[in-house]
């Protein structure tokens, strides 16, 4: 046998070819025949053992030293030396890690990263998946370039069988593979051969695979869709962002390798095939390659990274549009959903063209789908060419769905349109870096959406979706830097989070304004006209920016202050005749605050480069700005302003706290003209109010006073801002004093603008959410006129079938249960189950956990969230959080929690983030040292894996809740009684 058949009989077999026993040596004779008898003096025998025991003690101390060998530190239990061509390098945080491959070998390559000897720059990919019976064959060629000399490849490759292997240079002569090892815990192969390969040379890897469809929503996978003629149809679909595509073929799996693709993909005639780029040839492979098979070749697509690649085989229709310059824009859906597509469709187009027109680069590609998939664990994904979306984005006609679905929807497609540039023609080197593409892309979807429907308002809006719930969570002793090492791509799933995401957005909102819109728009354009078709950091893009604007700001010195560090500032105005003195000091929530102690070191010392800006009594259309440079500032003002508003528009992402006269010169303002401050302003001044009162810095009364203007207020952003707060002081008081008379106090100021947005269907976009939000409020704190009207549409709907008006559906449903019965829930229960609409099911599932008097309603909707298949484990968070938000099942959910945390656990598998949303949603509202005290107990010395960090900011906030109560409760009983009748 030659030594070939030898490394692959090892390969095959999982075991060590060539050795006779399970030590890898070849058996000897036993010392003694069966019938031998050794026998020794007593002398004798204790010399042996003495010399026997210091053998043995001498071999512990050198096994304890040199590490590595013991079971403890590796991944199998037997001992084996390094090969000569070991690469270390990766060190865990408290142990030496020796990785073992699949047939108990040390695997050479001991990095979750790559090396960079070899780099692809061409895959193509022949694939034939059976829908019916799920195997999938596969033929892979992978073209690479060698940088330096070596004679190994490590690439990526997960749950596949690889038939068969060949590697072959420029001049296709094939090279000796010596080894093959696997790696399943970094998903990493290993092929060795006899040569080297030769640094500025070329070669070409060539593999065939046979796979499995996956069941889960990842990688190559199965997903099915109920047509109109009531039978289940399947479509195959991929999904490989960030570490999938390896699931789907072998392949260098980090976004920092780009190469080209090309697609050959065989498929039945009833079905079509989808790929990032159009399909150039079809051919018909007639009966002898089964029945009916087609196979079709894509055109070879640019450089791109692997998690961006994407194919899928269907039965959808399609309807087409083409943008200005030409390029076509499709959207492909089942059947039954092809004429609702339409919205969706030229959404994608008028955002293809505006952000052509905007990135100052044409887009790349000759064609743009977006494909409806029944089963996506993202609300969407950027495939470059091949936008995929959860079907619910598909099934829309404007005036079917509400005006927040719509809304939804459009910023949904737009956000995956901007990553055609802004991620995919240019892509992070590594993980690390996914926070800047995100935040931006988050940003200009909204900038985007403005931009051609200017009346929703959407820049006010993105103060209230993205900058008010960063700040909530950043305000936390436990939150985090944005910028965060990813060492590993499995822990993108436990850091971006809401501070990931959305202070990313947040504070690119606040570079625009401080570097004025052209700036920011000119730096992305050379930006993206240098890196283009390539990878780029975080730095490069800072540096551009400051080129831009003639390095007249150090963007790079400025963000990292937002960026490496966590939280935030509090900027305290103080007032002296003509000067304003502005200090910084970093904001939080905790008690803890005071306890520098307890906080990770910054090397910026928690201070912040500050654009602050501000407007004055004697000069409120002028806008003025102020740099705080990690430090205090002081500038002067007219001595005779009777007031100053800082962070003007919530431009910043910061706080602002000014002195109590200045804070009752602004309340007196707001009361007598309101529209003295735009909607922006006047949801700061809310924000910054109630926040403040939260962290124990304002006594509760200012927050009241500034609350009695609502009274007069219209506008859609303040009120959102002041409801949100309302309905957490609610739940936080629910068994306090202060409870009744405050949501008495909710009803007075709820009443006229109920009265104002009526119960009329407006074509107003804003007025719109307006209706919804103040409706949903007006219900909840019981106010009678609103639960009237709606209970008697609720009756309409639930004995005569009426239609209800798509924005008031949250509203109705909502009263209907909690002001009815057992028959009204069992109703609504019966239409989440009969509807296959997904938006449709959401509204029902929130307003199901709405019963009030009836716990053992609740408790049997709790159950109902352990069974899949009548409620989809996605959804089990939007149950829990509606049920623990109800002061009567706020501690029947955190019970549910308890009694059922290893079936929720193995309910979502490997998604221990999803864990940590449920602990988060549950235990929100609890506000008594016994609630403490319970989530502490239950949850000490339990490893809750990447859901530690969610455990860690749900017990601050429930302190902050107790801290808060006891100490405004009573302020806020006298100050009700006084106002309130």
């Amino acid at each position: 046998m030659s030594d070939q058949d030898v490394d692959d009989v090892a390969f095959l077999t999982g075991g060590v070819a060539g050795t006779d026993s399970p030590t890898g040596q070849p058996q000897k004779k036993t010392l003694y025949e069966n019938n031998g008898v050794a026998a020794c003096s007593h002398n004798r025998a204790l010399c042996i053992a003495t010399i026997v025991f210091a053998l043995l003690f001498t071999i512990a101390i050198i096994i304890a030293f040199t590490g590595p060998q013991s079971a403890l530190f590796t991944d199998c239990t037997c001992a084996g030396e390094k090969p000569p061509n070991y690469v270390g390098g990766e060190t865990n945080l408290t142990r030496t890690f020796i990785p073992r491959a699949t047939n108990g070998q040390i695997f050479p390559w001991n990095n979750v990263r790559l090396p960079t000897t070899l780099k692809p720059s061409r895959y193509n990919i022949t694939i034939h998946p059976n829908i019916t019976t799920l195997e999938v064959r596969g033929q892979i060629s992978i073209e690479f370039h060698c940088d330096k000399d070596t004679n190994f490849i490590v690439l990526h490759s997960h749950n596949m069988t690889i038939v068969d292997k060949i590697i072959q240079d420029r001049r296709g002569h094939n090279l000796t593979i010596v080894k093959m090892l696997e790696y399943i815990g970094r998903q990493q192969l290993y092929i060795e051969i006899k040569e080297k390969f030769k640094k500025k040379h070329n070669y070409t890897l060539k593999i065939r695979f046979n796979t499995k469809l996956n069941k889960a929503q990842e990688g190559f996978y199965i997903s099915s869709y109920v047509g109109s003629d009531g039978e289940k149809r399947f479509l195959a679909a991929t999904h490989f962002q960030p570490t999938f595509a390896r699931t789907a073929f072998p392949c260098f799996d980090e976004p920092n390798f780009k190469a080209k693709f090309k697609l050959t993909i065989f498929r039945d005639r009833f079905h079509i095939a989808l790929f990032n780029t159009p399909v150039v040839n079809t051919d018909d492979l007639g009966f002898y390659m089964g029945t009916g098979l087609l196979r079709d070749d894509f055109q070879e697509t640019a450089e791109m990274s692997t998690y961006l690649v994407a194919f899928i085989v269907c039965d959808y229709t399609n309807f087409r549009n083409l943008t200005d310059r030409g390029v076509s824009v499709s959207v492909y859906t089942p059947p039954s959903f092809n004429e609702k597509a339409k919205f969706t469709l030229d959404t994608a187009t008028s955002a293809l063209g505006y952000f052509e027109d905007f990135f100052g680069v044409p887009y790349p590609l000759p064609k743009l789908d977006l494909v409806s998939i029944p089963n996506l664990s993202k609300d969407a994904m950027e495939n470059w060419g091949l936008i995929t979306y959860r079907e619910s984005t598909a099934v829309n006609n404007p005036g079917e769905l509400s005006t927040s679905i719509d809304q939804w929807i459009t910023t949904t497609i737009t956000h995956q349109i901007i990553h055609q540039w802004f991620g995919n023609l240019v892509t992070m080197k590594w993980w690390s870096d996914l926070w800047l593409y995100e935040g931006f892309t988050t940003y200009l979807q909204y900038l985007g959406v403005e931009n051609y429907y200017p009346e929703w308002k959407m820049l006010d809006q993105f103060i209230l979706d993205k900058t008010q719930p960063a700040m909530a969570l950043d305000a936390l002793v436990s939150s985090h830097p944005i910028n965060v090492a990813v060492h590993d791509p499995y822990e993108i799933e436990t850091i971006f989070d809401t501070i990931s995401y959305n202070k990313a957005a947040a504070i690119i909102h606040m570079l625009r304004n401080f570097l004025q819109e052209d700036s920011l728009q000119n730096g992305l354009n050379e930006y993206l006209s240098t890196y283009k078709y390539t990878t780029a950091e975080t730095k490069e893009l800072w540096n551009t920016f400051s080129k831009t604007i003639n390095h007249t700001l150090d963007v790079k010195a400025i963000m990292e202050t937002w960026t490496h560090q966590m939280g935030f500032p509090l900027i305290s105005l103080t007032k002296e005749g003509s000067t304003i003195l502005a200090t910084q000091k970093r904001f939080l929530l905790s008690v803890k605050s005071g306890n520098d102690s307890v906080l990770p070191k910054s090397k910026y010392d928690y201070k912040w480069y500050v654009p602050l800006t501000f407007i004055t009594s004697n000069d409120s259309e002028s806008i003025h700005n102020v740099w705080m440079n990690m430090s205090d500032v002081s500038f002067d003002v007219d001595p005779d302003i009777k007031w100053i508003k800082a962070n003007t528009n919530q431009s910043g992402f910061y706080r602002v706290m000014y002195e109590e006269e200045m804070w009752h010169s602004l309340i007196k303002l707001l009361k007598k003209n309101h529209t003295m401050f735009s909607a922006a302003d006047r949801a700061n001044l809310i924000d910054d109010a109630f926040t403040l009162c939260r962290a124990g810095l304002l006594n509760a009364t200012i927050p009241l006073e500034l609350s009695t203007y609502l009274i007069k207020e219209r506008d859609y952003v303040p009120w959102a801002t002041a409801i949100e707060h309302f309905q957490n002081w609610a739940r936080r008081m629910s068994e306090s004093l202060p409870y009744k008379l405050f949501l008495n106090y909710m009803r007075n100021l709820l009443r006229p603008i109920t009265k104002y947005v009526g119960w009329k269907n407006s074509k107003n976009h804003v007025k719109g959410l307006l209706r919804a939000k103040v409706l949903s409020a007006a219900v909840l704190c019981e106010l009678n006129e609103t639960i009237t009207e709606a209970k008697v549409l609720f009756q309409k709907w639930m004995l005569h079938n009426e239609t209800l008006d798509s924005n008031l559906k949250e509203v109705v449903y909502s009263a209907g249960i909690k002001f009815g019965g057992m028959a009204e829930w069992q109703f609504c229960w019966n239409a989440y189950n009969s509807t296959s609409n997904s938006n449709e099911r959401i509204l029902l599932l929130k307003a199901l956990g709405q019963p009030r008097g009836d716990p053992w309603l609740l408790q049997r909707y709790l159950i109902e969230t352990l069974d899949k298949n009548t409620i989809r484990p996605e959804d089990v968070k939007v149950v829990l959080a509606v049920v623990a938000a109800n002061p009567e099942g706020k501690l029947l959910a955190w019970r549910h929690l308890k009694a059922y945390w290893p079936t929720m656990h193995s309910l979502f598998g490997n998604s221990t983030s999803m864990m940590g949303s449920l602990i988060s949603a549950v235990t929100a509202h609890l506000s008594t040292p016994y609630d403490y005290y319970e989530v502490t107990t239950y949850f000490n010395g339990m490893n809750v894996e990447s859901a530690s960090r969610a455990l860690e900011q749900s017990l601050e906030i429930i302190q902050l809740n107790i801290n808060w109560l006891n100490k405004n409760k009573e302020d806020i009983y006298t100050w009700l009684r006084k106002n309130v009748t």
